[in-house]
């Protein structure tokens, strides 16, 4: 009976020193966890904050640059000032992405009713200075016909990414017309939002890694490698999840898949 009260006294000493232990643990990671959550914080409102601050310098940048244009610039100038200017306007898109990014992360989700042709009419609307816009037929189709009800600055940042990369990337023949069909319909609580354009399609070695941040098919490709990233985040937090099909030569079809409010 003396070694079983014996043994049961060694259990229940360890059993404290691990309990002890599982809450020490378990503090230790409860303070990493907040030191974490602080300096990401930090670190979103030092981008965002960095972000803005170069903006208004670029846009004086760009201002000066029209105004030499008009000067009459001979052929060189000209040239150096339409260098000038597009490498400026990459990084003004940059910037624009790490903002967006940096919203992303750090507004809550805000679910409000919209209505969807007109909402996607005006994006299409504002990239109209893009070059062959004029050449593409653009479509906006929903079966539904009813609001939809979501996070209307989410939403967009997902259709301009999505609107401009096909207007930006299609490359225009005479051999058929170039398409786009933005489409939105509702299954199982979802709204699927389905972008379809007939343009150049992606390499099938790219398809799953055109969600990675930074990645671009080429190093001289366009664009700095953030917009389908930020894509992604944005849908990830929505709670939804994005697909795209594609094939060289024939197109992409990218399908936005996330649940409805009501």
């Amino acid at each position: 009976l003396g070694s079983y009260g014996l043994g049961m006294n060694i259990r229940d000493t360890r059993k404290k020193e691990l309990e002890k232990l599982v809450k020490e643990r378990t503090k230790e990671l409860e303070k990493t966890n907040e030191e974490l959550k602080q300096r990401n914080s930090e670190l979103d409102r030092f981008v965002y904050s960095a972000s803005h601050d170069l903006s208004s310098p670029l846009k004086s940048i760009l201002g000066l640059i029209n105004v030499a244009k008009l000067e009459k610039p001979d052929a060189q100038q000209l040239l150096y000032l339409n260098m000038m200017e597009k490498s400026v306007d990459k990084l003004e898109s940059f910037i624009e992405e790490v903002i967006q990014y940096s919203r992303n992360a750090r507004l809550p989700i805000k679910h409000e009713e919209l209505e969807f042709k007109p909402f996607v009419k005006e994006i299409i609307h504002s990239y109209q200075y893009l070059p062959n816009y004029d050449k593409i037929q653009i479509e906006v189709e929903d079966s539904t016909g009813l609001p939809l009800y979501t996070d209307r600055l989410r939403l967009k940042i997902i259709l301009n990414n999505l609107i401009s990369n096909a207007i930006k990337f299609h490359r225009v023949t005479g051999n058929q017309q170039a398409e786009i069909r933005i489409k939105r319909m509702i299954a199982d609580e979802y709204y699927i939002i389905v972008v379809t354009d007939n343009g150049s399609g992606i390499q099938p070695e790219y398809l799953d890694k055109i969600f990675d941040m930074f990645f671009r098919g080429t190093e001289g490709a366009p664009g700095s490698g953030l917009g389908l990233y930020i894509l992604k985040e944005i849908v990830t937090k929505l709670d939804g999840k994005i697909e795209v099909v594609s094939k060289v030569g024939e197109g992409s079809v990218f399908t936005v898949s996330i649940p409805s409010s009501k």
